[in-house]
Formats: structure tokens, C-alpha cells, sequence
């Protein structure tokens, strides 16, 4: 049994990135394990880097295309983020 590249290249291309995907980290610099996709434009997705510990670690902006080439580990409800004035 032998899947067409030309059905994996389509996958990819079409897979959507949507707000609330989480997507491994490839390393790099700095103790970043993984981004959670807050907000996206045209071509690009606007991420937060989490460490292993869940703490923010980073920001990044990525190319939606980059992203494709990742798996979906996970989905967030960033929905459910509230924003309160300090006191």
C-alpha cells in the first residue's frame, strides 16, 4: 500500500490554522516547548510560547505555512481569556 505525495502535499496545504491550535516547539533559542496560535492576519499566525512548566516563554509571529508543516497537539478556548484593569 503506497499514499500519492500529491494527496500528503494536499493535506498539508490544506490544513487550516485556527486560533487556539497548539503546535510543538522545534527548538531553537531559548525553553520554548510550544505555541498556542492568539491571533492570525493574511499570511501570517501570531503566537505565545509556553515552556515545559506551562509558563509564557516567548512571543513569535510565524508564516501560516510553516505552521502546516506541524502537527496540531492540541486546542486551547482563548475565548474564555479575560482581560481585567489592575487595581
Amino acid at each position: 500500500m503506497k499514499l500519492s505525495p500529491h494527496l500528503l502535499q494536499k493535506t498539508k496545504a490544506d490544513s487550516e490554522v485556527l486560533i487556539g491550535n497548539i503546535y510543538p516547539s522545534k527548538g531553537g533559542k531559548g525553553d520554548t516547548e510550544y505555541w498556542l496560535v492568539v491571533a492570525l492576519s493574511t499570511n501570517g499566525a501570531h503566537l505565545i510560547g509556553f515552556n515545559a512548566e506551562g509558563n509564557i516563554s516567548s512571543t513569535s509571529s510565524y508564516l501560516r505555512g510553516a505552521l502546516r508543516e506541524r502537527p496540531v497537539i492540541g486546542r486551547a478556548d482563548v475565548s474564555a481569556l479575560v482581560l481585567e484593569e489592575l487595581k
